[in-house]
């Protein structure tokens, strides 16, 4: 039997098992109940292999087999002298017959080469028949492989594709830890024979070789070439150091060539497959974009389907302006940095060339492109690679620009260039009728907007809704960025009751900037001559006046129409847009109808002004005692204390109206108030800390739990006025915010001016608020204190488990650089041993109180198990660590020093460290986690106070995993 064994080349429990399973007919067991193989058996049972080898003649992978394993006879004897029982060379397909002692049954070396032959050449058969048609890549090689190992008996077979310079395991089979992941180009014997694009045969031995397997002692590479493509290479490795040589290189090259054609070939089924799909894809784009009507959903629709159709990182479509400028329409992942750097597409560019060539060009690297140098600084800040852009076109008039990006390097095809004109196509016919259709909708809306206009205007109560209904309803008569509309208060002031800006330029606009005068200004001339004004460059007009903190030198139209009631006037309507040129007389026609519409409103509006004020006093007051109720809800409810803080600020200045709010505390240390939140006009002020010995009102509320209302804060001398401001009018409440022992802090409102000072029913409202806010704050506080001895550890006072993993995961999903250092104990059971457990809790202390000097006042510190401390660093490299890291060895080192009771107890005090940082180490809390922790592993190993980073506990990789920290027990009691 173990003859047996040796010559079929397995183990003799694997002929013992083929025996009880009845696929070896010769080898039985004997009447007595052993096992035992006659000497006629086995020259039979090889008999008949090397027959069935010879006369097999089709059906399954190779010729021959055992019973209903399936497992080829020929790939069991193969490597196997037939005459001697021991392992032939690396297929010597030279050596036509073996010098040997002949046997005593069939067979010869030359009977074995040519089994062999027989056996190579109906596997190239069955790996061409597998291998022809495929479509899918996967499935395919995944098959072939498996066809190699099983048929040949190789011990390891794999193939690579080179993609994005790595190695990319696409089929792998064999026994054991086999490295299916992603390997640089510089690995092993696959790396070289992709770089060098030749066979390359590797042995065990060979200076700086890096096996697939652990247990390879041979391995041959071929490059995998598909129509010029180095597209990857097949691997063949060996456990055996005779299994595989030079003479197998021919066999192995054409077996890579045939992979190679198939790659070929399910490339070409791909491509065929992705044009059909995007004919499908033009067809169905066609058909929903031929839908729309809407100019901005059918951008939207083109910018959607082109990043789908072409796999896109990001799209855009630029439309060209009256005035020739491009200006980004709709845009999918581009910033807004970058789309404003290219409004103007310089000449040369890659876009200008393709307008002038009148159909879609590309660039990769567009970085370094020369056609893109204008561009170059916005590119390389966008961080995109490749650009491919096509010209909208109808007829003769260049419509805009269909941008398609790729991050990585993407060269177009001609199909997909073609694909692209043909998209380009379809989307300039939708565009333009959505375009001519938005105009036919314009002129429809202007009609039946100046119908509509004075049954709704005059329909309106108020100068707010007015200016409101005028903003709104101007959208449907002339197309603008922004419009204004200013009431005249008083004898000369112009106040912007409604403004609306619809893009950046104009979003930020607030009433302080717009307020102007009669004369003042364009809109100030307007109003003083009572002249409609349309302003084709308003920026260069000599009337016109740049509005404070907004850009100068901006391009821009304007329409200027004064609102004029019985020769009076009421107001102006002001409309603004980017750009020159940009409204037509037709458009200042409409402006002066609708705003004589709108003079008649406002008059009509004035005469009821006075019953609304006085009837918003009464429901003002109304509405504050319900709304104190549902704010009084939400604030009990929360447990913050910021966020109580800023919900008082928010909620109450809503409630009550105030120039100023500030909310301070009573510091128990110190005695002295301490501003906390503050909001208005002299917010800066308010937040200003408290002198020893300062007085103020505030002071006063505190010192004599009493609330006051002070009607006039110039006359009262309790008020500390601030020193750059003087004495000032206004009215100010101030009410103490209080806990069971007494006034803790103060609520303070002011109200600026002489108008409008605070009342009675204001003073008795903002009391009960502050009742209901001391309460919230009470809460707050003890929710805080709850929390914070639930996130600590009783013994140490450190940060405990829960917390670190906590503060782990939000580090790492912030995104910023941090580092991690693992601390662990040497030798701390021997102190538990040899003085107790309380002894060893006191060490725990000691330590911990050192580690906390030693790190910086950003640093976490937590007890991460038992003798495990752990630090988190923020926005800390890796050499800011390895400083921290070797602080905390030397305060450690100090808690040990001589003079100390360990000291005395010739106890050794030290720790071993692992450093690691994010994401230099690791991207997500537990790889960054177990770098370090592999890395504490290596500084334990190597002895005592060793500091190892993360690249030292890579060698560990393979074999090591992630160690759950010691329990921590609860701290000793002393007996």
């Amino acid at each position: 039997m173990t003859k047996a064994a040796r010559l079929l080349g397995v183990h003799p429990n694997t002929v013992r098992a083929w025996s009880d399973q009845g696929r070896l007919r010769y080898y039985r067991i004997n009447p007595r109940g052993d096992r035992r193989y006659r000497v006629g058996d086995l020259q039979g049972f090889l008999a008949a292999a090397e027959a069935t080898g010879a006369n097999t003649s089709g059906g399954g992978r190779s010729g021959g087999g055992l019973g209903s394993s399936g497992r080829p006879i020929l790939s069991l004897i193969r490597n196997t002298d037939m005459a001697t029982g021991q392992p032939l060379p690396a297929r010597r397909r030279d050596d036509r017959i073996h010098a040997g002692p002949a046997l005593p049954f069939a067979g010869s070396d030359l009977s074995t080469e040519r089994a062999r032959h027989r056996l190579d050449l109906r596997v190239l058969a069955d790996l061409a028949a597998l291998t022809a048609g495929g479509r899918d890549v996967d499935r395919m090689l995944g098959s072939a492989v498996a066809l190699l190992r099983e048929s040949l008996g190789f011990d390891i077979v794999a193939a690579y594709e080179h993609r994005d310079e790595r190695l990319v395991a696409r089929a792998v089979r064999g026994n054991g830890p086999i490295r299916s992941a992603d390997l640089p180009l510089d690995f092993g014997t696959v790396g070289r024979a992709v770089r060098e694009d030749r066979p390359v045969l590797s042995r065990t031995g060979m200076d700086g070789w890096q096996p697939i397997h652990p247990a390879s002692v041979v391995e041959i590479a071929l490059p995998i070439t598909a129509a010029a493509n180095h597209w990857g290479a097949l691997l063949i490795g060996s456990t055996d150091p005779d299994g595989l040589g030079e003479l197998d290189i021919p066999f192995l090259d054409s077996v890579a060539r045939q992979f190679a054609a198939a790659v070929y070939s399910a490339g070409l089924f791909e491509e065929a497959a992705q044009q059909v799909h995007r004919l499908d894809a033009l067809r169905r784009v066609a058909s929903d974009i031929g839908s729309k009507l809407d100019l901005d959903q059918t951008l939207a629709g083109l910018v959607d389907h082109a990043t789908v159709l072409f796999q896109a990182d990001r799209a855009a479509v630029f439309l060209r302006g009256t005035d020739g400028q491009v200006v980004p329409a709709v845009s999918r992942g581009l910033s807004a940095t970058y789309l404003a750097a290219v409004r103007e597409f310089p000449v040369p560019s890659l876009p200008g060339l393709a307008v002038a060539a009148r159909r879609p060009m590309f660039a990769t690297n567009y970085a370094d492109d020369p056609r893109g140098s204008a561009v170059r600084a916005a590119v390389i800040q966008e961080g995109f690679d490749t650009l491919c852009t096509a010209p909208l076109l109808d007829g003769q008039v260049v419509l805009g620009l269909l941008n398609v990006y790729h991050d990585r390097p993407h060269p177009w095809t001609d199909s997909e260039l073609d694909t692209l004109a043909a998209f380009a196509a379809q989307a300039q016919v939708a565009i333009k009728t959505a375009q001519d259709y938005n105009q036919m909708a314009t002129w429809a809306a202007q009609l039946q907007s100046i119908q509509q206009l004075g049954a709704r205007l005059n329909g309106l109560t108020s100068v707010r809704e007015i200016g409101s209904a005028i903003a709104t309803e101007l959208r449907q008569l002339i197309d603008y960025h922004n419009v204004r509309v200013y009431r005249l208060e008083g004898a000369d002031a112009l106040i912007p009751v409604a403004f609306q800006g619809q893009v950046g330029e104009y979003v930020d606009e607030t009433p302080e900037q717009l307020s102007t005068r009669v004369g003042q200004g364009i809109t100030g001339w307007v109003a003083e001559h009572r002249v409609a004004q349309n302003l084709p460059d308003a920026a260069n007009d000599p009337r016109a006046s740049t509005i404070a903190g907004t850009e100068e030198d901006l391009d821009e139209s304007m329409l200027l129409a004064p609102m004029l009631f019985e020769d009076a006037i009421l107001g102006v309507v002001v409309l603004s847009k980017l750009g020159l040129n940009q409204f037509s007389e037709d458009d200042l026609r409409l402006l002066v109808i609708y705003a004589s519409f709108a003079a008649q409103a406002m008059a009509n509006a004035d005469t009821n002004q006075r019953l609304r004020e006085q009837t918003a006093v009464l429901e003002r007051q109304l509405r504050s005692q319900r709304d104190l109720l549902q704010i009084t809800e939400s604030i009990l409810g929360t447990l913050d204390t910021s966020s109580v803080l800023d919900q008082i600020t928010d909620r109450l200045n809503a409630l009550v109206r105030s120039d100023n709010i500030a909310i301070e505390l009573v510091d128990r240390k110190s005695g002295l108030l301490v501003p906390l939140s503050a909001k208005g006009v002299n917010a800066e002020q308010y937040l200003q800390a408290w002198d020893p010995g300062e007085e103020g009102i505030a002071p006063w509320v505190v010192a004599h739990n009493e609330p006051q209302l002070i009607v006039d804060e110039a006359s009262d001398e309790r008020v500390n006025h601030f020193r750059g401001t003087g004495a000032v009018e206004g009215s100010i409440m101030c009410v103490p915010l209080r806990d069971r022992e007494g006034a803790v802090g103060v609520l303070t409102l002011e109200r600026l001016g002489t108008a409008d000072r605070y009342s009675s029913a204001d003073f008795d409202l903002v009391q009960l608020f502050a009742a209901h806010v001391s309460i919230a704050l009470e809460n707050a506080e003890a929710f805080k204190r709850q929390i914070e001895r639930a996130e600590r550890d009783t013994l140490t006072g450190l940060l405990n488990h829960g917390s670190f993993k906590d503060r782990l995961v939000r580090a790492a999903t912030e995104g910023t650089r941090f580092s991690l250092v693992m601390i662990d104990l040497d030798d701390f059971k021997s102190v538990n041993d040899a003085m107790g457990h309380q002894a060893g809790d006191r060490l725990l202390q000691e330590i911990a109180a050192a580690i906390m000097s030693a790190g910086r006042e950003s640093d976490r510190v937590f007890r991460y198990g038992g003798d495990e401390i752990a630090l988190l660093l923020p926005t800390t490299d890796h050499a800011g660590a390895i400083l921290v890291a070797e602080r905390v060895r030397a305060a450690v080192d100090s808690v040990g020093a001589p003079g100390t009771t360990w000291a005395a107890s010739r106890l050794m005090v030290s720790v071993s460290i692992g450093v690691a940082t994010f994401p230099d180490d690791g991207t997500d809390p537990e790889t960054i986690l177990l770098a370090a922790d592999r890395a504490c592993f290596v500084a334990k190993r190597t002895g005592h106070g060793y500091i190892a980073t993360a690249a030292q506990g890579l060698a560990l990789a393979a074999e090591f995993k992630l160690q759950d920290p010691t329990p921590v027990d609860p701290p000793s009691v002393t007996a």
